[in-house]
């Protein structure tokens, strides 16, 4: 999972039309070059190269988004917190966020690898435009339906971030900001913050963004599937770790019952 991919061998992969797949237990540095490169590459043989801040940094806050759920769920486990209750959740918030600011008390990336709390990123990707999916492959998870409907609801209303902080007392260093400021990114570039999807499915959670290359015209997967579209394009050859392709079927199957958080 740390290992930087050949620059050479992302191209041919993208030009053939295989989608990308990355892991990993928290966004490190590897992981983030990989990340650019694959973005970089992708944009650049669809001539969308000024699409690449706002793709890599909403792409990036999706992952710590996931990322941070499972450092949640260790910090309950480990703190022998109650895993379900909504006041006991926000009562809990900052006691959580000061522990991954410090760091102190839990090692959180090696309990992730310990307990195999993995996020998998997939950009699949055709001329119509960019489709990112991060799956969080944690099989132990909070259930942070309520949490993130909540978030989702307010930060999709947010025009600056002072609005983030007026809703989150919580969190006065902004460590959960990122989602709702890619979201104020994504509107203030003309980009559809609508396009972007939370769900769980199943036993595990997921996360999805879509980037239209023409706004105007762009029909999202989920406007297709209910017109009884084929959304088949996306349907490509993927440069995913065959060690993972078992698990990645699985995950697609799931989605097949997708639960939308925010509608």
């Amino acid at each position: 999972m740390k290992e930087v991919l050949k620059e050479s061998d992302i191209e041919k992969g993208i030009i053939s039309g295989y989608k990308v797949g990355l892991n990993c237990y928290t966004p490190v540095t590897s992981y983030i070059k990989n990340l650019d490169i694959s973005l970089r590459i992708i944009l650049k043989v669809y001539d969308k190269m000024d699409l690449h801040p706002i793709i890599f940094g909403v792409t990036q806050e999706l992952v710590r988004f996931s990322t941070m759920s499972n450092k949640r769920y260790i910090f309950y486990k480990k703190n022998n917190l109650n895993l379900e209750n909504e006041d006991d959740f926000f009562k809990n918030e900052p006691d959580f966020l000061k522990s991954v600011t410090h760091q102190h008390d839990i090692n959180y990336r090696e309990e992730l690898i310990n307990n195999k709390m993995f996020v998998s990123t997939v950009i699949e990707h055709t001329e119509i435009g960019i489709n990112i999916k991060v799956h969080n492959m944690a099989e132990d998870q909070l259930n942070q339906e309520f949490y993130i409907r909540n978030y989702l609801k307010l930060a999709m209303n947010y025009n600056n971030v002072m609005e983030y902080f007026n809703d989150h007392p919580e969190d006065p260093q902004g460590r959960s900001l990122g989602l709702a400021l890619s979201i104020i990114i994504l509107k203030e570039s003309g980009l559809r913050p609508d396009l972007m999807r939370m769900g769980k499915p199943g036993s595990k959670s997921y996360s999805r963004i879509e980037i239209p290359f023409n706004v105007d015209t762009y029909k999202s997967i989920r406007d297709r599937i209910l017109n009884d579209e084929s959304i088949v394009p996306f349907e490509k050859p993927n440069l995913i770790p065959a060690q993972f392709k078992e698990q990645f079927e699985a995950r697609k199957r799931l989605l097949e019952g997708e639960l939308t958080l925010h509608d």
